[in-house]
């Protein structure tokens, strides 16, 4: 059974990634069931979740039947003309927003084993403090995760990938269709690698001030959040990913008995 608070990870990541293209959702949804429209992810969201974690393809046929096994077979609206799930439409957009928070999950306990190991000084508030910033943070910013009207067509590449937006431009079939989506696959490689540059960044800094080495730490961590600041991420997202990172370096590395 999934915490509440997993719960609502997943939900969020769908209604930032998904419900804007639903063409079922009625004026001033999400949430929709108060709005008098049921609707399939807020009904069954854990046993969403359980269907596509069971299944690993590169097609999305398999998650439309395992989730008309798992999930359809105990709605109350089965068979009526009035089924409020979404999948039939957006498998792949509601399998990609499951598996972004299921990589995410996996990246941060990638980084609590990483910061386990680390040697050094013993913890102390302030390393406790940095830990902690590094542990929220990583995994969250790895591209495109805020709404854009990106270029000539206009397209929101928010949960976008590089991969992704390549493959679209392949399988347009007419040039002006395909130009747009190539000139995002460009944008996005440029977005993920920052993306990805900041997290080292950030994990040099870490380990730099379990070292006690504060100004190697300072330098890496103000490098981490300048990349995110120059991506334009922090006028576009609410949560910031890297300058908690930096305050709690920043704020220890003053400290006097931190100094060095």
């Amino acid at each position: 059974m999934l915490a509440e608070a997993e719960l609502q990870e997943y939900l969020d990541e769908i209604r930032q990634t998904v419900c804007s293209r639903c063409v079922e959702r009625p004026a001033g949804g999400p949430p929709c069931g108060p709005l008098g429209k049921p609707c399939g992810v807020e009904m069954h969201l854990e046993k969403l979740v359980e269907a596509v974690r069971e299944v690993h393809s590169p097609l999305a046929e398999p998650y439309l039947t395992h989730n008309r096994e798992k999930v359809c077979t105990d709605c109350p609206f089965l068979h009526s003309e009035h089924c409020p799930c979404p999948m039939d439409t957006l498998t792949v957009l509601v399998t990609e927003a499951i598996e972004a928070v299921d990589e995410r999950h996996a990246r941060r306990e990638r980084g609590r084993q990483w910061l386990s190991g680390l040697p050094g000084q013993p913890v102390g508030p302030a390393l406790e403090a940095i830990d902690r910033a590094y542990e929220e943070a990583a995994g969250t910013w790895t591209g495109c995760d805020w709404p854009t009207v990106f270029g000539r067509a206009r397209l929101d590449l928010q949960g976008v990938s590089a991969a992704e937006a390549e493959s679209r431009s392949v399988e347009s079939i007419w040039r002006r269709q395909s130009e747009p989506w190539e000139e995002a696959a460009a944008w996005l490689r440029r977005l993920e690698g920052q993306a990805a540059l900041a997290e080292e960044q950030a994990s040099l800094a870490v380990a730099a001030a379990h070292r006690g080495e504060w100004r190697e730490a300072l330098a890496h961590a103000h490098r981490a959040w300048a990349l995110e600041v120059n991506s334009g991420r922090h006028l576009r997202h609410e949560t910031p990913a890297w300058q908690p990172l930096f305050r709690a370096i920043e704020a220890a590395a003053g400290a006097p008995a931190a100094a060095k």
